[in-house]
């Protein structure tokens, strides 16, 4: 598999780690949750500004030293700022790899029976969290494909597998 870093982007409880898991049995790469990496730096998080910076500066050294090690990085957040998907592809531009963001969709009436329903998942983020990232998530002007998280499992599979043919990983 060619190192290469894929970023899936999309607002809490639209399936972006169920389509980041996907990603990684296909490319058996190394996946990266700010969810998983605040957790190990703080035993009680708080989502204070200062804690976040910390959580993002970790989030993006291990994407680095994952390319440096030649491994396929899959990188799951929210990448709702524009800041956050120019600091990913300048990581990818600097290792001289492809890099390729996907955006996971799903209606909202979804995305909040999903959330009601979660139980032992590593976010935090609960409905209201949604709200508040959805106010603040800049359009995507950069190049992406999009994902549909609105039906079963096996529609999104066949969405991510036509993903990833799309964007040549081998």
């Amino acid at each position: 598999m060619t190192k290469q870093l894929i970023c899936v982007a999309g607002l809490p409880g639209c399936g972006k780690s169920v389509v980041a898991h996907l990603i990684i049995e296909r490319t058996k790469g190394l996946l990266l949750r700010t969810d998983a990496i605040r957790k190990a730096l703080f035993a009680a998080p708080d989502y204070s500004d200062e804690e976040s910076i910390r959580t993002y500066a970790e989030f993006y050294r291990q994407a680095e030293a994952g390319l440096a090690a030649g491994r396929v990085v899959v990188m799951d957040a929210t990448f709702y700022s524009h800041a956050s998907r120019e600091q990913a592809a300048a990581i990818a531009q600097r290792m001289g790899v492809p890099w390729h963001l996907l955006r996971v969709t799903a209606p909202e009436e979804i995305v909040r029976e999903r959330i009601a329903q979660r139980t032992n998942d590593i976010s935090d983020a609960d409905f209201r969290v949604y709200l508040e990232m959805k106010a603040i998530f800049e359009p995507m002007t950069e190049a992406h494909l999009v994902i549909d998280n609105r039906g079963g499992l096996a529609e999104l599979t066949a969405q991510v597998e036509t993903c990833l043919a799309n964007i040549n990983v081998n």
